[in-house]
C-alpha cells in the first residue's frame, strides 16, 4: 500500500511550503488549555470550594432558556492540576482588540464572544453556566406513577424522557458559542453555516411538530394559575412562578392519585417544572405562569405543539450546541446504540475525560478554525428508519421554510435557506435574513408564525458562486495561534488527528526533513544523470573500436585472396 507525504512546518525558522493536497487543512498550532473547576476558601468560618480551572469540564445543559451571570463549576477529570487563570472579563479587552469590521451580514463583531478568539485571550468567564434540573426532572418523570407517565406520553414527551442527560464539555460549547450568530441563527464555520433545522429537533429529541400552536395570553391571570397548582402566593416572584415552590416530591409522583382532582393538580406541577428544567431555564428558576392555560384540562394536553415552543426556545438560547454531534466530529460521544429514535439516545459520554489533548479550550477552537466542507457530515439521518417514515414528511417540508416559531416570551426565525445541504438540497447563496431574526409577542415577524414560506424562493441564482460570496460575508478563520507558546506540539497532535481520519495513508514530516530529502533527491538525480553520460560515452567507445577491428579484418582476408 503506497504512502503519501504532506509536508507542514516544524522548527523556528522553516519557511513555508505549499501543501500537495488541495483537501488537507494548513492547521496551524493549537496550545495551552483553558478549563474549569474548584478551589478552595474560606466563607462564613467554614471551607467552602470556589471555581478554579482544571483540565477538562463537562456540564448537563438544558435545552433552552437564557445563561445565568455566574462562573461555570467544572468536573475535575484527574488530570494534573494547573495554575489558576485569571478570570477575563466583559471589558478586559482594548478598544483596538474590538475595533473588527462588519461585513454585510454580521454586525457589532467587536462585542460578540468570536472577539475573544481573535485577541488570543481564554473565553469571557460570565455567561457560561446554564440553570436547569434537566437530570432531576427526568428522575422524578421515571419515578412516577404510570398514570403520570401516561399523560407524558400522550403530550408528546415520551420519546424525549427515554434520554438520559447528555454531559457536554463546556469547552466544547464555548468554542461553538463564538462561531454562533442570532443575525442567521447557525453556526458560521470557516468554510460554511449549519444550523439547528426542525429536522433535527424531531431527530434528536424525539419532540415532533404538531398541534395547535401554542400562543401566550398576557391576560391570564395569575390567581388562576395558582389555584390549578394548588399553590398560595409565596410561590410568585417578580410576575413569574418559582419552580421550587411547584416541585412535586418524589414520594408524591410514585403513588397513585387519590382522585381526579389531586391527579391534575400534581401533573400540572410536574410537567410544568419538567417545561422549566429542560427547556425555558433561566437563572432565577423561574417560569411563566401563561403556560399553566394550556393545562387546565390535562387530557387535552397533547393537542397543542409543544415541538414548536421548546423548538423556538431552543433558537433563543443559542448556546445548545449538542446537535452539533450529528453534523461535526468534534468531541462527538461515543455511540452506543445504531439506528434509534431519537437519536440522543445512543450519545454516550463519561462524566470526566482523560484526554487533555480534544478537552483543550484552544485545540476545540482550531478544530473549528480549520475544519473543512469535507469533515462535516451534511446529511447524518439517511441511514435511520425514522428518517425515511411518512411520521416525518411534515417535518422535513417545514424544514425547508424560512418560518418563525413562538416561544414563551418571544419568537425566533429558522432560515432553511441557509440550511440547504443539510436537507439534501444544491448548496445555493441566500437572501438576506429578515430585518428581525426575533422579537417579542407584541410585535409580530414578517411571516406567519408556525407557517412560513417556501425557502426555494429565497435563494440566488445558481451561477452566484457560494464560496467567495461566504468569505465576504462571514468571518473565516478567527484563531491566531502563532502568539501562543507550545503550538507546534498541540498543533501537530490536532492535524496528526485529522490525516489519520480522512487520510491514513499519507505520513507527516517536518519542512526541514523534507527540504534535507528534496535536495539528497536532486543530488541523486544529478548523479544518475552523470553516471548515464559516461555509460553512452563508454558504449559510444566501444563500438566505435569494434568497428575499426572489423575492418581491419575484412582487409587482411582480402590480401590472402
Amino acid at each position: 500500500m503506497s504512502t503519501s507525504i504532506i509536508v507542514v512546518g516544524g522548527c523556528e525558522g522553516d519557511k513555508p511550503v505549499q501543501q500537495p493536497l488541495s483537501d488537507a487543512p494548513s492547521i496551524p498550532p493549537p496550545v495551552s488549555s483553558y478549563a474549569k473547576g474548584r478551589a478552595r476558601g474560606v466563607r462564613g468560618g467554614r471551607r467552602v470550594r470556589k471555581p478554579r480551572r482544571v483540565a477538562c469540564s463537562s456540564k448537563v445543559i438544558p435545552l433552552g432558556g437564557e445563561p445565568c451571570l455566574e462562573e461555570a463549576e467544572g468536573e475535575n477529570s484527574g488530570s494534573r492540576r494547573r495554575k489558576a487563570s485569571k478570570k477575563v472579563l466583559e471589558d478586559d479587552l482594548t478598544p483596538e482588540e474590538r475595533a473588527i469590521p462588519d461585513t454585510p451580514l454580521l454586525h457589532n463583531l467587536g462585542k460578540h464572544p468570536s472577539v475573544y478568539a481573535r485577541a488570543g485571550r481564554g473565553a469571557l468567564t460570565q455567561n457560561l453556566n446554564f440553570r436547569g434540573a434537566w437530570p432531576t426532572a427526568v428522575g422524578l418523570y421515571r419515578q412516577a406513577h404510570d398514570q403520570y407517565k401516561a399523560l407524558f406520553a400522550a403530550a408528546g414527551f415520551g420519546d424525549f424522557l427515554k434520554i438520559d442527560a447528555v454531559h457536554i464539555p463546556l469547552t466544547y460549547l464555548v468554542a461553538l458559542m463564538e462561531r454562533w450568530f442570532s443575525e442567521t441563527n447557525t453556526l458560521h464555520l470557516p468554510c460554511c453555516e449549519i444550523g439547528p433545522t426542525p429536522l433535527d429537533w424531531t431527530m434528536i429529541t424525539g419532540l415532533r411538530f404538531q398541534g395547535k400552536c401554542i400562543t401566550m395570553n398576557p391576560e391570564y391571570e395569575m390567581s388562576r394559575a395558582l389555584e390549578l397548582l394548588g399553590v398560595g402566593p409565596e410561590a410568585v416572584t417578580e410576575g413569574k412562578i418559582r419552580l421550587s415552590n411547584i416541585t412535586p416530591t418524589m414520594e408524591e409522583v410514585k403513588v397513585a392519585p387519590a382522585t381526579d382532582g389531586a391527579k391534575a393538580i400534581l401533573f400540572r406541577r410536574l410537567f410544568l417544572y419538567f417545561l422549566g428544567s429542560c427547556f425555558f431555564s433561566n437563572n432565577r428558576s423561574v417560569i411563566n405562569h401563561e403556560l399553566v392555560q394550556f393545562l387546565e384540562q390535562i387530557e387535552e394536553v397533547g393537542s397543542y405543539d409543544w415541538g414548536a415552543i421548546t423548538y423556538a426556545a431552543f433558537l433563543a438560547g443559542m448556546r445548545r450546541k449538542f446537535w452539533a454531534f450529528e453534523y461535526l466530529n468534534i468531541f462527538r460521544p461515543n455511540i452506543a446504540i445504531g439506528d434509534v429514535f431519537p437519536r440522543a439516545i445512543r450519545w454516550s459520554r463519561p462524566r470526566t475525560f482523560s484526554s487533555a489533548d480534544f478537552s483543550d479550550f484552544v485545540a476545540t477552537r482550531c478544530q473549528l478554525d480549520y475544519i473543512d466542507e469535507a469533515q462535516v457530515t451534511w446529511q447524518p439521518y439517511l441511514g435511520s428508519t425514522e428518517f425515511g417514515s411518512t411520521a416525518m414528511l411534515s417535518t422535513k417540508l417545514l424544514a425547508g421554510k424560512r418560518v418563525p416559531f413562538s416561544s414563551v416570551d418571544t419568537w425566533e426565525y429558522y432560515l432553511g435557506e441557509r440550511c440547504r445541504r443539510q436537507l439534501g438540497l444544491s448548496c445555493r447563496v441566500p437572501l438576506p435574513p429578515p430585518e428581525k431574526m426575533h422579537g417579542t409577542n407584541a410585535v409580530a415577524p414578517e411571516d406567519a408564525i408556525g407557517v412560513g414560506r417556501s425557502a426555494d424562493d429565497l435563494v440566488m441564482d445558481e451561477r452566484v458562486e457560494y464560496a467567495s460570496w461566504f468569505a465576504a460575508h462571514s468571518i473565516g478563520r478567527i484563531v491566531d495561534v502563532s502568539r501562543f507558546l507550545g503550538g507546534l506540539t498541540v498543533g501537530s497532535k490536532v492535524l496528526a488527528h485529522w490525516m489519520s481520519t480522512h487520510h491514513p495513508n499519507m505520513m507527516l514530516i517536518p519542512q526541514s526533513e523534507y527540504e534535507a530529502m528534496a535536495e539528497a533527491r536532486d543530488a541523486a538525480i544529478a548523479e544518475c544523470m552523470k553516471l548515464r553520460e559516461e555509460l553512452a560515452r563508454a558504449k559510444g567507445h566501444s563500438k566505435g573500436e569494434t568497428l575499426t577491428s572489423t575492418k581491419a579484418q575484412v582487409r587482411l582476408m582480402s590480401d590472402e585472396e
